[in-house]
């Protein structure tokens, strides 16, 4: 009788135009999983979730993870946000834990699974995107929260990536902006220092 178990080695998954995500259990056990990255063969994306290694980085694939890894309730009453946003829009590594915003006024008991973490926070609508049914906060709103709650290098390393990426429109003047029109935050004047701070290190290193 023919086997249907799923292969192990390279010969097995490959890609073939399809968004997969391969997540410990679904189809393959978290060993078989890592044997395969080990091999070249898949790629760990977020989290537990792992794609075809051959599979280019898009805006829809990284939905497709994310829709994977964050559970139904938290995906309908939160929003990818800081550094997890800044990984969609490709200027963050991946973030442990992923963070997911909820507006102060949207309550939820949800259970949060682990690798993900919650911030309770004041949302505009102006504020959130959504693209590819993922919701998340737009590059600027993205770049103002990372100013504010994420300090050190990685933090730093996202808002150059997001102010200098033009395909963003999150330009350092508009991220000042935004800092300095918000009502009063704790560490705001802060975060506009650190902002003027790395658009001098931008303006400084353009070419002339």
């Amino acid at each position: 009788m023919t086997s249907l178990a799923p292969s192990l080695r390279p010969s097995g998954p490959r890609y073939d135009g399809a968004y997969t995500v391969f997540l410990p259990g679904h189809p393959f056990s978290r060993a078989e999983l890592h044997a395969m990255t080990v091999d070249g063969v898949l790629r760990r994306e977020l989290l537990d979730a792992h794609v075809h290694a051959s599979q280019p980085v898009t805006d829809s694939l990284r939905a497709v993870v994310l829709s994977r890894v964050v559970p139904g309730n938290l995906q309908r009453r939160g929003v990818m946000g800081r550094l997890g946003a800044a990984w969609f829009y490709r200027c963050a590594p991946e973030p442990s834990p992923l963070p997911v915003l909820v507006d102060k006024g949207a309550r939820t008991t949800a259970t949060v699974p682990p690798g993900i973490v919650l911030h309770q926070t004041s949302l505009a609508p102006e504020d959130v995107v959504t693209l590819h049914g993922i919701s998340l906060t737009t590059p600027r709103r993205t770049a103002t929260d990372i100013a504010l709650y994420v300090p050190g290098p990685a933090g730093d390393a996202a808002l150059l990536a997001l102010m200098g990426a033009s395909r963003l429109r999150c330009a350092p003047e508009d991220v000042r902006h935004d800092l300095e029109t918000m009502p009063k935050t704790p560490g705001r004047r802060a975060a506009l220092t650190r902002v003027r701070k790395l658009s001098r290190g931008m303006d400084e290193s353009a070419p002339a």
